[in-house]
């Protein structure tokens, strides 16, 4: 069911929304969450209705009741990550914040903001998005062949990042490898595959974990037939927190993609460590 008003009591069940609506400065509207929204800061008081579990994730649904929400923040592409629509029940309202391309997590903040009665404030926010968008592509060098790239999303099997993570690697001056059209699912592959594509740089996001467990399974990673590769051995190998990475469409891609220009374009006055993973460590 869709939303068909303004909303003042708001759930966010996909963490890339709660950090939206941290951006619009409407955290006021959330008086619930997910187990995996952690960020912005100070979420901790608020309730959550899920909680994780081996398989993915558990809906508490009595909880979820209890808080009375005019509408759940959802995203139906991936009902591995985080509950669907389908998983709830049908008398609430939902608001879908899917997106596989870049332009459409460019929408997200304006679908958003007009779901809960922020309009003006989520234009402001597309139309920032888009000039810190096109401000970083001002630096990208058009005429001179880029770097070779490949972004892992999942390092046990090996999963090559889809969605808008090609067309981040394309715009900033690169040649994404193994993947390359925007849009799709991201892609298990081999490791022969992904030994003989050798791209000069290798980045590391492990979808949905933290810096330690992002750094534990790049130095797995590290040890094991992959340490053999040219930006491996090279140290063009960067690390990015799986939480703060490629398959979360929210805010924090716009800063990974100024690093994605800073690096392959040599021009690291571009963005500070702190918003993109340093070669060789995590992003925090």
């Amino acid at each position: 069911m869709s939303s068909t008003g303004p909303a003042s009591r708001v759930v966010s069940l996909l963490p890339a929304a709660t950090e939206w609506l941290g951006t619009l400065n409407a955290l006021n509207h959330l008086v619930g969450r997910s187990h995996a929204c952690d960020t912005p800061l100070g979420l901790e008081g608020l309730p959550c209705v899920t909680k994780a579990t081996d398989d993915g994730w558990i809906l508490d649904a009595e909880v979820l009741i209890s808080l009375k929400p005019d509408l759940v923040l959802v995203q139906n592409s991936c009902e591995l990550c985080s509950p669907t629509a389908l998983n709830l029940p049908d008398t609430m309202k939902t608001c879908n914040l899917d997106a596989s391309r870049i332009e459409e997590v460019m929408e997200l903040p304006l679908m958003l903001g007009e779901a809960i009665g922020l309009a003006k404030r989520g234009a402001e926010c597309v139309a920032k998005l888009r000039e810190d968008w096109w401000s970083a592509i001002d630096h990208v060098a058009p005429y001179i062949p880029g770097p070779t790239a490949l972004v892992l999303e999942w390092t046990d099997p090996l999963f090559v990042a889809g969605h808008w993570t090609p067309q981040m690697i394309r715009a900033a001056g690169a040649q994404p490898l193994l993947l390359s059209e925007a849009g799709v699912r991201s892609i298990a592959f081999e490791t022969d595959d992904v030994l003989q594509a050798d791209p000069d740089w290798l980045i590391v996001s492990p979808c949905g974990f933290d810096a330690m467990a992002t750094q534990r399974a790049t130095e797995k990673l590290c040890a094991g037939p992959l340490r053999e590769l040219r930006a491996i051995q090279e140290e063009r190998l960067i690390v990015v927190e799986g939480t703060r990475g490629f398959s979360r469409p929210g805010p924090g891609l716009f800063p990974l993609f100024r690093g994605l220009v800073s690096q392959f374009q040599g021009k690291p006055e571009l963005t500070p460590w702190t918003d993109f993973g340093k070669p060789g460590s995590s992003s925090v």
